[in-house]
């Protein structure tokens, strides 16, 4: 009895404005009324929930999902405090709910310590979503990869995080140093037992942002030559033309010797051929360049060269070098192809020929002498005189 004696004040509160008292004692006296509007209330609160779950679709629909689960809610936040304060109403216990919002007032400084928190927590979030958009923007455009898109996520994200976590811890008074040192620590401790993913870490970050080839570039690597399918942060990932897919490390990539195939959109392709010393090597390369420059797989510009490129054992061996555009090994093999068939039809039609490996032996002073000893059946051995 002297608990709902010294309750009783806290009935005429806040909580209990003018019409609630009137309701209450007129509808709400008997235990068959309350149970009733109990009922009632139940039903409300599932229509709510079914109204919020129709309020996100079409706040989806308008302006995206993000915003549409944070109506939702804050709808079904909004429900969930009107029912409570509805069934506290109904069976006259509003006291309760002063008694714990008594319990739960905090002073001005805690307060303020509060909305601050959570107005760095938005900062944060606000300033991780306007980052993430302008990231997608770029890579939209074109001036950054998705790889590097990717990266850039993670790494943007945890910065302003990180930021955000700071602020906070030192708005409450919790002391940064003991942490930095903490960290240092388990830093150094990585960083002796993982050198080697440290390194090819790094280098992946180097290879993102300086960019030397992208996804679908032809490169050479060290004696792996390919197309590049994929960059990641540890390994860059190559097929080669025998379907091979090769995982090389990234600090190995940046430490070795890397031919981009791909850089200038166009290549060079240098073919062989040998004519005959009786032949007249300018009217050869006069004929090749003819029978070259106007072959759809070989560019016009620059145009076709041939360079005498050395004195063979048995022919004089030209080099033609012609350029293909937008390089690839099919289009290089092509390329080859057409020129060497190109080349071998012309010499037939100007009748120069393309000689055999052969060997001339030339006779020196009086000649060959030749001794030549016969053994006869029966006659004496060298040995035996």
């Amino acid at each position: 009895m002297s608990w709902f004696v010294s309750s009783a004040p806290l009935q005429s509160s806040s909580l209990r404005p003018d019409p609630i008292p009137w309701i209450q004692e007129t509808y709400l006296a008997s235990l068959e009324m309350q149970l009733l509007a109990t009922v009632v209330l139940a039903v409300v609160v599932l229509l709510g929930f079914g109204a919020a779950s129709r309020f996100q679709d079409v706040v989806r629909r308008r302006s995206g999902t993000q915003l549409a689960e944070a109506s939702s809610v804050l709808f079904l936040g909004a429900v969930v405090v009107g029912g409570v304060y509805a069934f506290s109403v109904i069976w006259h216990v509003t006291f309760v709910l002063e008694y714990t919002l008594r319990t739960m007032a905090i002073d001005r400084w805690f307060a303020a310590q509060q909305l601050v928190t959570g107005a760095i927590v938005l900062t944060a979030y606000l300033a991780i979503r306007f980052v993430n958009r302008s990231i997608d923007k770029l890579s939209q455009t074109r001036a950054i990869t998705r790889h590097q898109s990717e990266v850039a996520y993670h790494v943007s994200d945890v910065a302003i995080v990180a930021l955000a976590a700071a602020m906070v811890l030192t708005l409450w008074g919790i002391d940064l140093t003991n942490i930095f040192i903490g960290a240092g620590a388990i830093t150094a401790i990585v960083a002796l037992t993982a050198r080697e993913t440290l390194t090819a870490m790094l280098a992946g970050f180097i290879l993102l942002f300086s960019r030397p080839f992208h996804v679908g570039d032809w490169i050479e690597i060290n004696e792996t030559t390919g197309i590049v399918t994929d960059v990641t942060i540890f390994t860059t990932k190559i097929q080669t033309f025998d379907d091979k897919h090769v995982l090389v490390p990234n600090d190995e990539v940046t430490n070795s010797q890397l031919t981009n195939y791909s850089q200038n959109d166009q290549l060079r392709i240098a073919v062989d051929v040998g004519i005959d010393y009786d032949d007249d090597p300018e009217h050869a390369r006069s004929v090749i360049v003819d029978a070259v420059e106007d072959l759809e797989s070989i560019k016009n510009a620059p145009n076709p060269q041939v360079v005498g490129k050395r004195f063979d054992d048995s022919a004089i061996v030209l080099e033609c070098r012609a350029w293909i555009a937008d390089p690839t090994m099919r289009r290089k093999h092509d390329a080859q192809t057409d020129v060497m068939d190109a080349i071998v039809d012309a010499f037939d039609r100007e009748g120069i020929e393309i000689p055999y490996p052969q060997r001339v032996h030339a006779a020196r002073n009086d000649g060959f002498r030749i001794e030549e000893r016969r053994a006869r059946k029966g006659a004496v051995s060298p040995l035996e005189d």
